[in-house]
């Protein structure tokens, strides 16, 4: 016996855009625990301008390495630091 959901187009498109992303995420390396490369992606996960993140770099308040002159990010490390209260001013 088995279970059978009626779900419409809409959400089957939604589903499928969603999986495209994962799927392409894990083709150029940023998906799950991966880096994030510069700063620009780095902003846009943690949901801040580029301008702050270059502000918690020099400030010592964020958890980035160097490759190079690129800032790079463990996404766990960025996670870990916003739900220990992240960028929020001192």
């Amino acid at each position: 016996m088995g279970i059978t959901f009626n779900i419409g187009d809409e959400l089957v498109e939604r589903i499928a855009v969603r999986a495209a992303e994962l799927v392409v995420g894990q083709q150029d390396g940023s998906a799950g625990d991966g880096w994030l490369r510069g700063a620009c992606k780095i902003a846009a996960y943690i949901d801040a301008p580029r301008s702050r993140v270059y502000g918690l770099v020099s400030a010592g308040r964020i958890p980035v390495h160097h490759d190079g002159s690129a800032l790079i990010a463990r996404r766990s490390e960025l996670d870990a630091w916003l739900l220990n209260g992240g960028g929020r001013r001192a």
